[in-house]
């Protein structure tokens, strides 16, 4: 297949390629010369980039500083976070669809298109799951990033064949009303309370995870939360109301519905010294700075099951049968063995722990 890419710009032409990766270096490295390097373009040339698309968001992106005893720098704003989090989800979601159009070098006439929450996408689990599935069925799998409840949106409009999802609720639902079909329990890992290595909300010594999430109101301490009915969204809003606590309209309790995924709640969470819910193996694979660490885990309560649902072709004109038989091979040995041996924690323990077969397997089959 030939090279192919998918160009954004801004305003008065602005790359839209060159800035994400300015953006992206700055995030991570903390330099303007060092982004610049990485772009192969001229300081003056970056600086003029950033500028220009400053003044036509009318937007501050960079936070510069120069001198001092740490010898300067440049960070992100929020806006320069929230950007570059539209970003990278405009680009994953492009590139899944142009995938599944353009690919020649599949040499199947069999694909399936599905929406998956960030998390398989953002360890890289789910590439490798796809590329297993192909080389078992000859059936090509492309995937789009959404959060939960987003995917399950895109499936009503008939733009999947199937969903990778983690809101259980959410997910019984659009089985019940007739949109999916043979729903799987397929793995799970577990969400973990992050925050600041100085916890000053005493998180983790609460005896309970009521009781940590009681010293962050207590403490008005900033909480990072999805808010975008997301799987994460909706298991941190069940904590919140096992609490007896209401946090929506508390100056502490930050909405970040416009982050590219749990990643991009990370990146805000440093950035602000703040707390948040994400899941253990995002963590673990995609935070690279210094500022976070694990506060609490393993607290009832914190379990996070994936499932995979074919859409059903009685509701949108969609690849049903393939999707069943994707569904299907999530449970097989071939895919355990592939989860149990992808992603491991510092004690060697697999972060995607596989799931066979549960109760509600059967009954779905059962439907």
């Amino acid at each position: 297949m030939e090279q192919w890419e998918v160009h954004l710009t801004f305003g008065d032409k602005i790359s839209g390629k060159l800035l994400l990766v300015l953006l992206e270096q700055i995030h991570e490295t903390g330099s303007i010369n060092k982004a610049v390097e990485a772009a192969g373009v001229s300081y003056r040339s970056g600086w003029n980039l950033l500028n220009k698309t400053e003044d036509t968001l009318g937007k501050k992106l960079i936070q510069r500083q120069s001198g001092g005893q740490s010898g300067g720098g440049s960070a992100l704003t929020a806006d320069g976070l929230q950007l570059l989090g539209h970003m990278k989800s405009l680009q994953r979601d492009v590139e899944g669809q142009f995938k599944s159009i353009l690919s020649e070098e599949e040499k199947t006439d069999r694909k399936l298109m599905i929406a998956s929450t960030t998390e398989p996408i953002t360890t890289g689990l789910l590439d490798v799951l796809e590329q297993a599935f192909l080389q078992s069925t000859g059936i090509a799998v492309f995937h789009m990033a959404a959060g939960s409840g987003r995917a399950l949106e895109m499936a009503k409009a008939g733009r999947v064949d199937g969903v990778l999802t983690h809101a259980p609720e959410l997910e019984d639902a659009f089985v019940k009303e007739g949109w999916g079909v043979a729903k799987r329990q397929f793995m799970e890992d577990a969400f973990v309370l992050i925050g600041p290595i100085e916890d000053p909300a005493k998180v983790s010594v609460a005896s309970s995870m009521g009781e940590a999430l009681l010293n962050i109101e207590r403490a008005e301490a900033p909480f990072i939360s999805r808010a975008d009915r997301s799987g994460t969204h909706l298991k941190e809003e069940a904590l919140w109301d096992a609490a007896g606590i209401d946090p929506k309209n508390q100056r502490w309790y930050v909405k970040a519905n416009t982050l590219s995924g749990n990643d991009g709640v990370l990146i805000l969470a440093e950035q602000q010294k703040a707390y948040a819910l994400v899941d253990m193996a995002t963590f673990m694979v995609a935070y690279k700075g210094d500022g976070l660490r694990i506060l609490r885990k393993g607290d009832p309560g914190l379990e996070n099951v994936f499932s995979f649902i074919p859409v059903s072709r009685s509701k949108a004109p969609v690849n049903q049968r393939d999707g069943e038989i994707f569904a299907q091979w999530l449970i097989s040995e071939e895919a355990k063995t592939i989860m149990e041996g992808f992603c491991k924690n510092e004690t060697g323990e697999s972060l995607f722990k596989p799931i066979l077969q549960t109760p509600q397997d059967v009954e779905g089959e059962k439907k």
